[in-house]
C-alpha cells in the first residue's frame, strides 16, 4: 500500500496515450472499476427516505429542521464538487490525478455514516440538529472527494463513443448490486418484522454494515484500477491560480451549450427525485401502510427493473441517440411517480392490489433510472470532448463535478421542500421518539403527503424532460469532434 509521500510525489510523464485508450477494456477491468459505485449507492437508501424518517419519526426532529439539515449538507457539498473536480483535474502524483482522492476518502465516509444513524437518545433540539449536520457533512464531503474523481476516471478510460456507454453500464450494474445489498440489509435483516422501520435501535448496525461495504468498494475500485493509469490524461503543467483558476474554469465550462442543457435538466430532475424520494418512507408507512417485507419486495423489483434497464439502454443506445434514451428513462420515472398514487387516490386500485401496482411502478422506475443515468453520463463524457475541441483543455473532473453539483444541490432543495411539506401539512413528528405514543393522523394529511410524494414530484420531472429535448449533439457530431482532436494531437506530436 502506498504511503503518503508516494501519494503526493510528482507524477511521471505518462497519461496522454491515445493508443492505450483505444484498446478495448476487459470485463475484469470493467467489473473492478464498476465496484466503486458501492461507495455511494450502498448509502443511497440510508441518505434518502430512511434518514428523513429516522430523524423525524424516531429522533423527534421537526420536518423543517430535518429537511434543512439534509438539504443544507447537500447544497454545501454541491459547491465543493467543482472545487474537487478542479483539484483532481490539476493534481499531479505518481498515482495519477484521481486515485489518491479515492483512496483517502473512504474511511471518513464509512465512519460518518455509521455515526449518523447512531445518534444518542438524549440528544434533542439544537444538539440533535448539530450532531446530524456534522455527520452529514462528513459523509457528503467524503463522497465528493471519492465520487468526482471516480466518475472522471471512467470518462478517461476510453475515447470510444460506444464503449463509454459500456463503462457507464458497468457502474449502473454495481448500482443495482449496492441497492440490493442496502435494501436486504435494511428490510430483510435489521428492520425486518412488524413495523420494523419504527425500531430505532436497528438503524445503527444497519449503518455500520453499510459502512463496511463502502470500504470494500473503495478498496477494490481504487487499488484495482491503479494499473490503468497509463490510459489516463495527464494534468496540465501549469496548475497555479488557486480559486481564481477554479472560477475561470467554471465560467469556461458554462460556455458550452451542451453542458448547460445537461446541467439544467439534471438540476430539475433531482429536485423532483429529492421531494418524492425523501417522502418515500413516510408514504410507504402511512399512505400505503406497507410492512418491511413488502417494502423489500418492491425495492427488489425496482432493482430488477434497474438491472433490465442496463441492457435495454445498451441496446437502444445502438439504434437511438443518447438523448432519446435519456428522455425515455426520465419519462418512465415520471410515470412511476404519477401513476400509483393517482390510481390509489382515485379509488382505481382494488383492495389487495396495492403491492402489485407499486411493483409495476417500481419496474418502470428502475428501467427509467438506468436509461437516464447511462444516457446522461455518456452524453457528459461526449460534452467533455466537445469542450477540449472548443477550448483546448480537458475538464472531465469539472464536467462531472458539474453534474454532481446539479444533482446534489437540487436533491438538497428537494429535501428542504420535503421537510417543509411535512410541517405545512401538519404531519406529526416524534411519533416513536423517547417512547412517545402513536397518534391518529388525519386522512386529509396523509392524502396531501401522497400528492406531494407522487404527482407533485412527477410535474417537476416533466420539466426536466422538456429541457433535455433541447440537447442536439449526436453520434455524427461526436465523431467530427473526435476526428478533429486526433488530428490536433497528431500534429502536436
Amino acid at each position: 500500500m502506498a504511503n503518503v509521500d508516494d501519494i503526493i510525489a510528482p507524477i511521471g510523464p505518462h497519461g496522454d496515450n491515445h493508443t492505450a485508450r483505444a484498446q478495448k477494456l476487459g470485463i475484469g477491468t470493467l467489473a473492478v472499476y464498476g465496484s466503486g459505485m458501492l461507495v455511494q449507492d450502498t448509502l443511497g437508501l440510508g441518505l434518502g427516505s430512511l434518514l428523513l424518517f429516522y430523524l423525524t419519526i424516531l429522533c423527534g426532529m421537526s420536518g423543517s429542521a430535518a429537511g434543512l439539515a439534509l438539504g443544507a449538507a447537500l447544497v454545501v457539498d454541491s459547491f465543493i464538487d467543482p472545487l474537487v473536480g478542479s483539484i483532481s483535474d490539476n493534481s499531479r502524483s505518481r498515482h495519477g490525478r484521481r486515485h489518491p482522492f479515492m483512496i483517502l476518502s473512504a474511511i471518513p465516509i464509512a465512519v460518518g455514516f455509521g455515526l449518523l444513524f447512531s445518534i444518542p437518545t438524549q440528544l434533542t433540539g439544537w444538539g440533535l440538529f448539530a450532531f446530524a449536520m456534522v455527520m452529514l457533512m462528513t459523509v457528503r464531503v467524503g463522497l465528493s472527494f471519492f465520487q468526482v474523481p471516480y466518475i472522471a476516471l471512467g470518462a478517461e478510460l476510453s475515447d470510444d463513443y460506444a464503449e463509454r456507454s459500456t463503462i457507464v453500464a458497468a457502474r449502473v450494474l454495481f448500482t443495482v448490486v449496492a441497492g440490493l445489498a442496502a435494501a436486504i440489509l435494511a428490510y430483510g435483516l435489521f428492520l425486518k418484522g412488524h413495523n420494523g422501520q419504527l425500531n430505532r435501535a436497528a438503524y445503527s448496525p444497519y449503518a455500520w454494515t453499510c459502512g463496511g461495504l463502502v470500504l470494500v468498494g473503495a478498496a477494490v475500485s481504487s487499488f484495482g484500477t491503479l494499473n490503468m493509469r497509463h490510459r489516463l490524461h495527464a494534468a496540465p503543467e501549469d496548475t497555479s491560480g488557486g480559486l481564481a483558476r477554479v472560477l475561470a474554469e467554471v465560467i469556461e465550462v458554462f460556455k458550452n451549450r451542451s453542458f448547460c442543457i445537461l446541467f439544467s435538466s439534471c438540476l430539475i430532475l433531482f429536485i423532483g427525485l429529492g421531494v418524492g424520494g425523501q417522502l418515500g418512507q413516510h408514504a410507504n408507512t402511512f399512505f400505503w401502510k406497507l410492512q418491511p417485507p413488502q417494502i423489500l419486495v418492491i425495492t427488489l423489483v425496482v432493482s430488477v427493473g434497474y438491472f433490465a434497464g442496463v441492457f435495454i439502454a445498451a441496446y437502444l443506445s445502438r439504434v437511438w441517440e443518447k438523448r432519446s434514451v435519456a428522455v425515455l428513462g426520465i419519462s418512465l420515472i415520471g410515470v412511476s411517480q404519477f401513476g400509483p398514487v393517482s390510481l390509489k387516490l382515485a379509488g382505481l386500485i382494488p383492495a389487495g392490489a396495492e403491492v402489485p401496482t407499486l411493483m409495476v411502478g417500481g419496474i418502470c422506475a428502475g428501467i427509467g433510472a438506468a436509461s437516464a443515468l447511462i444516457g446522461f453520463q455518456s452524453m457528459m463524457a461526449d460534452a467533455a470532448d466537445e469542450h477540449e475541441h472548443l477550448f483546448g483543455a480537458r475538464r472531465e473532473g469539472l464536467y462531472f463535478a458539474g453534474i454532481s453539483f446539479s444533482a446534489k444541490a437540487s436533491s438538497g432543495i428537494g429535501a428542504i421542500i420535503a421537510g417543509l411539506i411535512l410541517d405545512i401539512i401538519a404531519f406529526p413528528h416524534g411519533l416513536q421518539a423517547h417512547g412517545a405514543p402513536q397518534v391518529t393522523i388525519p386522512m386529509e394529511t396523509i392524502q396531501k403527503l401522497a400528492l406531494s410524494h407522487g404527482p407533485g414530484a412527477a410535474i417537476i420531472t416533466a420539466v426536466s424532460v422538456a429541457i433535455l429535448t433541447l440537447y442536439r449533439r449526436g453520434k455524427a457530431e461526436h465523431e467530427e469532434v473526435r476526428a478533429a482532436l486526433v488530428a490536433k494531437r497528431e500534429k502536436a506530436a
